[in-house]
Order: C-alpha cells, then structure tokens, then sequence
C-alpha cells in the first residue's frame, strides 16, 4: 500500500510538471536541436536541407568578417555595463533620501526601459543627424565642429551603446534604490558611531550590501548587452563598413536576408557558447563576492 501511495504521489507530482516541461521542449529543447542539426547543413528556407558536416564552421571561423563582429560583441558590454553600474549606483545614492522631486526622478528615469526601442531609436537619429541634429548644432553654438556620429566607423559604436546606457540607466537606478532603502538602519548608524561617513561609508558600508543587486544587474546587462539587436538594426544596420554589427544583427543578415538558414545557425551557436560562458563565469565570481 505504501508503495502504491508512493507510485500514486509521483504520478501527481509529474502530472504538475508536465504543462512546464511541455513548454520547455517545445521552445527552448526542440529549437536549440534544430539550429545544432541546421548548422551541419546547406538550407535556403526553399531546397531541401543538405548535408555538409563542418563546412559553416569552418567559413564562420575563417571570415574576417565574423572576427570584426565578434570584437564588435564583446565591446558593447565592455562600454555598456560599467557605465551602467556606476552612474545607476550614484544616481541611486542621491535620490535615496526622501524628497519631493524623488518620485519624479525615478518615474523619470526609468521611462525609458518601458519606452518601445524603435521610438527611442529613431529619436536618436534626428538628435545624431549630422546636419541638422540636436547634438551636433549644440557643438557648432558652442564653437566646435560637429561629429559625423553614425557615419563614421570610429564614432558609430560608441553612439549606438550611448543610447543603451541612456535607456538602461534608469533600470538599474531603481534597483539599486531598492537594495540602498533595504540596508538596515542600525548598521548605517553603528557606521556613523564608529566615525564612518561620507565616501568611506559609501564604499565600505553601502556598496558591499548592494553587491547582490550589483552582481544580479550585471548578468542582466550583460545579457542585454550582448544580444542587442533593435536599435542597431533600425540606426545603422550593422554600418558603416561592419563597425556596429554584433553576431545577432551578422545571424540576422545571413539567416532573414540572404536566407543562408545553416550558416545563420553557426553563428546563433557561437553566440550561445559565449553568453553561456559569460553567465558561467559571473555566477562563479558571484559565489565567491557575494557569499563567501
């Protein structure tokens, strides 16, 4: 009988799982099996599949273009995610104390996240328009030349992960306001007692406390970061000369635009290789900051 009631508690058990795991194989399993057996193939959304081992592995690898796109890749959250964390983490300090305008500022601040990333963007052009923008005929009042933002390869990246940090910023200042309202007011005034104020109290008291936000925005952002894909796409498409073109924008291209689906795959995986790896390697140094 017991053994029966155990049988029968299992089956209840699965039973539960079952809507969850259906969803996961449907949406994540069976489409990350599929791009693993495309990229061992030649398809063109047309023909039938055909077969050609590592051949796209191969190309991939041995094209000048994907080592571009792959630098590309890595300094989006090598500029993005510093610049997030540090401004999110000041603005957050300076609106924590009660105020009027507090509110404001946060409702302010965070408009962005929730503003749709094609809007955003194309604002961003009329105000990065090197004729007539915003940006640039601030310059010439100020005396200086205006900067050709988006057309120029040394200058196009940089604009494009501005307007990331712009929209990011504010995410990251209500969750950090969040953690700084959560710190127990007998450390902050066990701090004070001891003659601990100022910025030795920010960086010794405050900023550890937050590391489990810090840690957790990290792994977002760097996440956003490295799959960006709207905003480059409406700005600059990839341009000029391949300076803006992450692997999500280069999947795109070869897989929706030239319908070159295995080949678009191999790059989906090497994506995948990298934010797994990325991810990986924050949860490790997470463990060992936060918790240790």
């Amino acid at each position: 009988m017991l053994k029966r009631n155990n049988i029968i508690n299992n089956l209840t058990g699965y039973l539960f799982i079952l809507p969850a795991s259906l969803l996961l194989l449907i949406f994540v399993v069976y489409p990350l099996a599929a791009n693993i057996y495309n990229s061992f193939h030649s398809w063109n959304l047309i023909s039938s599949a055909k077969f050609i081992g590592a051949r796209n592995f191969i190309t991939l690898f041995q094209s000048s273009e994907f080592y571009i796109t792959l630098k590309n890749t890595l300094l989006y959250p090598l500029i993005i995610i510093p610049s997030v964390l540090v401004t999110g983490f000041i603005l957050a300090y300076f609106i924590q104390r009660p105020g009027k305008l507090n509110v404001l500022y946060r409702t302010v601040y965070f408009i962005p996240r929730v503003t749709s990333m094609v809007a955003m963007s194309s604002v961003w052009l009329f105000l990065y328009n090197p004729q007539y923008g915003f940006l640039n005929t601030l310059l010439i009042h100020l005396g200086l030349s205006g900067v050709r933002w988006l057309n120029e390869p040394s200058s196009a990246l940089v604009s494009v992960a501005i307007i990331i940090i712009w929209r990011t910023i504010g995410y990251a200042t209500v969750l950090f306001l969040t953690g700084l309202q959560n710190i127990p007011s007998s450390v902050i005034e066990a701090a004070e007692l001891d003659g601990i104020s100022g910025m030795r109290r920010v960086l010794c008291i405050e900023l550890p406390l937050v590391s489990p936000t810090s840690f957790m925005l990290l792994i977002l952002t760097t996440i956003d970061s490295l799959k960006l894909f709207t905003t480059i796409d409406v700005m600059t498409q990839g341009g000029p000369a391949g300076s803006t073109q992450n692997l999500v924008v280069m999947l795109y291209k070869y897989g929706f635009l030239k319908y070159q689906i295995g080949y678009a795959s191999t790059v989906s995986i090497v994506l995948f290789l990298i934010i797994f790896a990325v991810n990986l390697i924050q949860m490790r140094l997470e463990k060992k900051v936060v918790y240790d």
